[in-house]
């Protein structure tokens, strides 16, 4: 759960904060075809770039 400075529960800002570095769902979709082929060679997919936008998403742990 999310808190402010003063140290009171925020769960509008939590929310919102959670959902501007969140994947997209398209996007992680695609990330999650290519980590999985690329796991069977032996590789690890850590990012994806949109050609588009230059958007780069990056898979967080």
């Amino acid at each position: 759960m999310y808190k402010n400075s003063e140290g009171y529960s925020d769960p509008t800002a939590g929310k919102a904060i959670r959902a501007a570095v969140r994947m997209p769902t398209h996007v992680y979709n695609v990330y999650a075809a290519l980590n999985q082929v690329a796991g069977l060679h032996g590789f690890e997919i850590v990012g994806l770039r949109d050609r588009k936008t230059g958007k780069e998403y990056r898979k967080s742990s």
